[in-house]
């Protein structure tokens, strides 16, 4: 056939080039459109709250998880010291139980390795470990950053415009970790919407830029939750795995049908008055 018609091998090849040129741009459409969907998703904020105050009622983490609160960061040594808490374990517990992800810091951010070691059985469950970077605590280094991500947590650094400058000297070596920022300030409760963007960030360290935003911001400092005072923060839902609490949960895809045969067959920390913090 073809030796009659000349022609017809070149005008199949030319038909076949077309679909491929139309299957292409498909394809980047579609990726280009998975794109966008995950920095939508990243804007997505959640609840946060974080204590070094004891807390004995399961009960009190459901409420906080009915309160729309997703994450409880807890200080997980003995307060001074780098010994791990006796009460960590049993009140990461609590949390996980009532739903909440979590994760922990020690205000002495070299005490990163009794404040990982306190979670016990808990430690592969956790978020993160912050290493707080505040006025009283050490600088923080690279050795700290690197020796958290050995133990398979996740590191971040809690700090903020007024602290990382004086601090590290205004240093931008760490500006590949995550930040939890350090934003407090007034905060009505009653109004209170999970928001990364509020109040507006400031630049330092390298972080809090358009390319590379804090991944969570305290809000509020000593805020009483049900009898126990916390810290009040907002967190980036991807950075911790979330979908948003306002998406509505995704339809099941259907089962394909099965194949159908035939004859031709063819995926302790000291009591709150105890505690004196800077960010009072």
């Amino acid at each position: 056939m073809n030796r009659h018609h000349p022609a017809l091998p070149l005008a199949l090849l030319l038909a076949m080039s077309g679909i491929t040129a139309v299957l292409t741009a498909q394809t980047a459409a579609a990726s280009t459109t998975r794109t966008v969907t995950t920095v939508n998703v990243n804007a997505v904020s959640v609840k946060a709250i974080d204590s070094a105050n004891i807390i004995t009622d399961p009960g009190w983490f459901v409420r906080a998880y009915d309160a729309g609160i997703r994450l409880y960061i807890m200080h997980s040594t003995g307060w001074g010291t780098c010994e791990p808490w006796s009460r960590t374990q049993e009140q990461l517990k609590m949390a996980l139980d009532a739903g909440l992800e979590i994760a922990v810091y020690t205000r002495d951010a070299t005490c990163w390795q009794g404040g990982i070691a306190a979670a016990g059985p808990y430690q592969v469950q956790l978020a993160f470990f912050a290493l707080d970077v505040e006025p009283g605590s050490p600088p923080v280094t690279r050795e700290m950053v690197d020796g958290v991500r050995a133990m398979g947590v996740r590191p971040v650094i809690y700090s903020g415009s007024g602290m990382w400058p004086t601090i590290m000297d205004g240093s931008t070596a760490f500006a590949d970790v995550p930040l939890w920022d350090a934003n407090a300030g007034p905060v009505d409760y009653a109004g209170w919407t999970a928001d990364t963007g509020a109040p507006g960030p400031v630049g330092y360290g390298g972080w809090n830029t358009a390319a590379n935003p804090r991944i969570g911001v305290q809000q509020k400092f000593e805020h009483e939750l049900n009898g126990v005072l916390v810290d009040l923060n907002s967190f980036d839902a991807a950075f911790l795995g979330l979908a948003s609490p306002e998406a509505p949960p995704a339809a099941p895809l259907a089962a394909a049908p099965a194949p159908q045969l035939t004859a031709t067959p063819l995926s302790s920390p000291a009591p709150r008055a105890v505690r004196v913090r800077w960010r009072r």
